[in-house]
């Protein structure tokens, strides 16, 4: 689909590029020949890099304007309307077309927080109430004023306790409902938000990519701008580029807003996102020059193929491919459907937690690269503390070995002693399915549990989790990931265990884990809130090396690994600061083209 119903530059270059590519195989040129992995994954043919214009940005110092650039996605967008919105892939899409109140910088300090639509804000009422003053040069691809009335109408939305919370209702864990004021006009470039109480991690949730402001008179008018076509019929965007074309599965286009509210921004002429979803296409269409960097921080190659792709790349002719290596904020996890009947005894998925052998899935798929898996990421107990809990500690000692008996008497006790078969289920993403697989092995030959895996699209992988929201669910065991959002355990336990969680799809929800988040999302002393996360952590996980009876009184996610995140950037791509984690900085308004 195209916002132009006649074939454009754009859309027509690929196919270009593509028969100029085999006439110059045909008559025996070496010199456009593509990579040979390229030709048997059906992915989008990338063309190459546009160089820049070497006109000065106003604003930009060095800067220059101009450019198509080619941006790699790992999979396709799943949603283009931020509402519930938990896909990474999603918010790489529609990031760029639309504005937050506020956002983290893309400086050096990439965990601060500026003004987005909103120039100011101001706090007042001891920090439970913000003032939010919007920019009134913001207007909508039609030409229409971004008003308080559009920021009211979305963040609305995002905080109807019946729609889910996604990642761009998370900062409604802070604020009073809609109808006590918790979001409300004041004029119609001043808006008024108030919380519950007074909150840190408030202004982080609402910084993040996915509170995008939406207009409202678009959407009341009917468009579905959860559909692309919405989007480029009704110029429904705000932000630095416009959509111009989405052809599913393999690739979006934009263009640069020529009405951007931002003086000088954006550089970026266009920017193409083709899907790779095969790691041998995605490293020789880097080495080849035909991309300029990845559209975000997850891909699918694993941290060792990052850090060679940067050594084999330096000094070469189509440039050095820079692997930016972010914090270790990727909780990998073994997903349990609390609402199938195999696994709703909690003694069965405690066995499961002790059986898996978290070493060996981080030697064989992360080459030994990730962190303790801590169930809260040390923000509980110590990483030293936790790799010397049951289930995490070493299998081949006297205690791993004893945490195999006993996960072995809990599926006796549970009347399962000989194991039992079920159903894998992992996302065509990263290593899910590899994950899966030595999972798999594991709980055969630790347990007895059998069963097949079955891989699916990543939209349709989503779908198929999102089953045990409004059911018992059509999985039992899935493999699946979930990337921090802020560097905060609110972000940690809102992601995996509360109901409606990005990664909670069965939504288990034990009433002492809801007050135990209530509890220290409020406390402000550092030391208290750090032993009410260790307290919560006794619940999920065993944590007294010398009682495995004790912990895991219940939980729906076994932590696998914490691992690294690298956003692959050519040495020509300037203005990049890699972001603290990896679900935001994909506006690439800041961006530009060095070449």
């Amino acid at each position: 689909m195209s916002r132009h119903r006649i074939f454009n530059f754009r859309t027509l270059l690929p196919i270009v590029s593509a028969i100029l590519l085999i006439v110059a195989v045909a008559c025996g040129s070496s010199e456009t020949e593509a990579p040979e992995s390229a030709a048997s994954t059906g992915s989008t043919p990338v063309p190459a890099a546009v160089d820049a214009k070497d006109t000065p940005a106003t604003t930009g110092g060095d800067a220059k304007y101009g450019g198509n650039i080619k941006m790699s996605a790992y999979a396709d967008t799943r949603d283009w309307d931020p509402k519930g919105s938990a896909s990474l892939s999603s918010i790489q899409a529609y990031s760029q077309l639309y504005n937050q109140m506020v956002q983290f910088s893309t400086g050096s300090d990439t965990t601060k927080i500026e003004g987005d639509l909103a120039d100011t804000w101001e706090s007042s009422n001891g920090g439970q109430t913000f003032t939010f003053h919007l920019n009134e040069d913001a207007v909508w691809g039609d030409g229409t004023d971004v008003t308080s009335d559009d920021v009211v109408y979305a963040l609305s939305r995002y905080m109807d306790p019946e729609n889910s919370i996604g990642r761009s209702g998370l900062f409604r864990n802070y604020t009073l409902p809609v109808a006590e004021g918790g979001v409300k006009k004041i004029d119609d470039s001043t808006i008024e938000m108030n919380l519950s109480f007074a909150s840190g991690a408030f202004l982080s949730f609402l910084a993040l990519d996915y509170a995008k402001i939406l207009p409202k008179h678009i959407m009341e008018a009917g468009v579905d701008l959860n559909q692309a076509e919405g989007i480029m019929e009704s110029s429904s965007e705000s932000g630095p580029f416009l959509l111009d074309d989405y052809q599913r599965g393999n690739s979006y286009s934009v263009s640069k807003n020529p009405n951007y509210f931002k003086e000088g921004k954006p550089y970026f002429d266009s920017i193409d996102h083709f899907i790779i979803t095969d790691t041998g296409t995605l490293i020789a269409q880097f080495k080849a020059g035909q991309l300029d960097m990845m559209n975000g921080g997850f891909s699918n190659l694993s941290p060792t193929e990052y850090l060679e792709l940067d050594a084999d790349t330096k000094g070469t002719a189509n440039g050095h491919i820079i692997a930016n290596e972010m914090p270790g904020s990727r909780n990998w996890g073994l997903m349990m459907n609390t609402k199938a009947e195999k696994l709703q005894d909690p003694r069965i998925r405690k066995a499961i937690y002790l059986a898996v052998d978290r070493a060996q899935i981080n030697d064989i798929l992360e080459d030994g690269t990730g962190d303790i898996p801590c169930a809260l990421w040390g923000m509980g107990y110590s990483l030293e503390e936790c790799e010397t809990f049951p289930g995490i500690r070493d299998k081949n000692s006297e205690g791993g070995k004893a945490d195999l008996a006993y996960a072995k008497q809990l599926m006796a006790e549970a009347g399962v002693p000989d194991g039992f078969t079920v159903t894998y289920d992992a996302r065509q993403v990263g290593n899910y399915p590899d994950v899966c697989t030595v999972i798999k092995n594991q709980l055969s030959d630790n347990l007895g549990i059998e069963g097949e895996i079955t891989t699916h699209e990543s939209a349709a992988g989503y779908s198929l989790y999102a089953t045990a929201r409004s059911g018992t669910g059509d999985w039992e065991l899935a493999c699946q990931g979930e990337g921090m959002t802020v560097l905060d355990p609110d972000a940690l336990l809102g992601g995996v265990y509360l109901a409606g969680g990005t990664r909670n799809y069965s939504d288990w929800e034990p009433a002492n884990v809801r007050a135990a988040f209530e509890e220290q999302k409020e406390e402000q002393d550092p030391a208290t809130r750090k032993q009410q996360l260790s307290d919560l952590e006794d619940f999920l996980i065993p944590t007294d090396p010398d009682d495995i009876s004790k912990g895991f009184t219940d939980n729906h996610w076994v932590t696998l690994y914490w691992g690294k995140f690298f956003w692959l950037t050519h040495e020509d791509i300037r203005g990049f600061n890699a972001p603290a984690t990896v679900q935001y900085s994909f506006k690439h308004e800041d961006l530009w083209l060095d070449r």
